[in-house]
């Protein structure tokens, strides 16, 4: 098709589809194919025959130069006043698709309102959870930077861990987005879940304009929210902060080996990936930047913009920073090296519940142990139990933990939620200082510790 040789075009495409009747690509395609030889009934029966089998992005079809030909036709207008019916139907088969994959242990919706299909295994409450925060995120971001909402239902999936495993085998990521399948897989909640939703609104954002934005900007949006928190009057924008990647960035920036701008703009998926924790964290922080001095929106409009000009950012950078991209360099690295990173454990003086928290979970941090004489034991907390949220705010994954405890101290009195045998309780809890909580249990172990006769010999293991 692209050669132009649209008769061998059409040959192939028509034996693709008597392997495979229902390949909507390959309807798709053809539909083009027809479309540019002038065969306009038949492109239609094929257009209407993709949709029919799921290639439902309509904002594509309307664009396409292949179709140009139809663009005047009665029943091509007819087809496009179609669209939410066509989109609606393809949702009902991705949910038959899931159910079939992962049977009835897993909890299925689709939200018209939002476009989006659900295949979770978490409980109700945990689902309701998740489509108020997806909600809260999208209506924060549209407000702060996209301009245009998704056109395609995107399809959500909490599978449990041992799904996961089978989904994504590559180790340590958390989480995927495929724009071409609208699909998002994520193995936690929490900020893996905000990382890869924010994906999805990017990708809906540039949809309409025909733009691939480069993956330095693709990854630092998504690293620049996966620690925001709701905040403001109505605690209802997504506010953005340092992340754990904080801390490299500093480190690199004192032995003189970050990534010069440059070339961190130009940078292909291979590299970026192979350098992930430099060139994540260089992106996003590079954002927070222009966030916190009130040039997000502008710095991303002007990239829009100007993207057939210059599709880097280079040129938008230095647009509405007034600065060379070298003196931004200058500038942001001053800012950065003197930020304070989130700590991710609260020290030996800092704020302790008392128990062994591991991620095991797909919503929450499972209880493993619970220390003696901790404040956890104290409050009734028990192994087995997974916390899911400390006062009013969610705790769904590791990262999230650490920063949130740094907001406390010693002595504050809490509510800690957890989930026990399905059901969700609010235990209060008043957090010890770890150092003392640790030094009473080893003293009331020595208490507990018969003396050994001196001259007993020991041996050590």
């Amino acid at each position: 098709m692209e050669q132009g040789k649209l008769d061998p075009a059409e040959k192939v495409l028509r034996q693709a589809l008597d392997l495979d009747a229902d390949d909507s690509t390959n309807l798709y395609n053809l539909a083009c194919v027809l479309a540019l030889k002038k065969s306009p009934g038949e492109a239609m029966d094929y257009l209407e025959k993709s949709a029919d089998a799921g290639f439902t992005d309509f904002i594509h079809i309307s664009q396409d130069s292949d179709l140009e030909s139809l663009h005047d036709l009665p029943r091509f207008k007819q087809f496009l006043a179609r669209k939410d019916s066509y989109q609606r139907r393809a949702a009902d088969h991705a949910i038959a698709l899931l159910k079939s994959r992962f049977g009835d242990s897993y909890l299925y919706e689709v939200d018209d309102a939002d476009k989006l299909v659900f295949a979770t295994n978490i409980d109700r409450a945990t689902l309701d959870e998740l489509k108020h925060n997806l909600e809260a995120q999208a209506h924060s971001q549209w407000a702060q930077i996209f301009d245009h909402k998704p056109d395609e239902f995107v399809t959500i999936v909490v599978p449990s861990p041992g799904d996961y495993k089978k989904l994504i085998r590559m180790p340590g990521v958390g989480g995927i987005y495929s724009n071409e399948a609208k699909i998002l897989i994520a193995q936690h909640l929490g900020q893996v879940m905000t990382h890869e939703f924010t994906h999805a609104l990017h990708a809906a954002d540039r949809a309409p304009l025909g733009q691939e934005h480069p993956i330095w900007l693709a990854e630092g949006l998504a690293s620049l929210y996966e620690s925001a928190t709701f905040e403001g009057p109505n605690h209802d924008e997504l506010t953005p902060h340092d992340n754990f990647r904080l801390t490299w960035l500093q480190n690199a920036a004192r032995g003189h080996t970050l990534l010069p701008l440059a070339h961190l703009l130009k940078m292909k998926q291979p590299e970026f990936i192979s350098r992930a924790n430099l060139a994540y964290g260089e992106s996003s922080s590079l954002l927070l930047y222009l966030y916190e001095h009130q040039l997000l929106k502008k710095f991303y409009d002007a990239y829009k913009t100007g993207f057939d000009k210059d599709s880097t950012g280079k040129d938008a950078l230095e647009q509405v920073s007034g600065q060379s991209l070298d003196e931004l360099e200058k500038s942001w690295t001053a800012w950065m090296v003197h930020r304070s990173a989130p700590a991710l454990t609260t020290g030996p003086d800092g704020p302790f519940l008392g128990a062994h928290l591991v991620a095991d979970t797909n919503d929450g941090l499972k209880l493993e142990t619970i220390l003696p004489g901790s404040p956890a034991e104290k409050a009734g907390l028990k192994a087995g139990d997974v916390l899911v949220g400390i006062g009013d705010v969610e705790v769904r994954d590791m990262q999230s933990f650490g920063p949130l405890m740094n907001t406390h101290k010693p002595g504050d009195e809490v509510s800690v939620k957890v989930r026990r045998d399905g059901k969700y309780l609010d235990v209060p809890l008043t957090l010890g200082k770890r150092s003392a909580v640790l030094a009473a249990i080893d003293e009331q172990r020595g208490h507990g510790r018969a003396k050994r006769p001196a001259t007993q010999p020991s041996t050590s293991p």
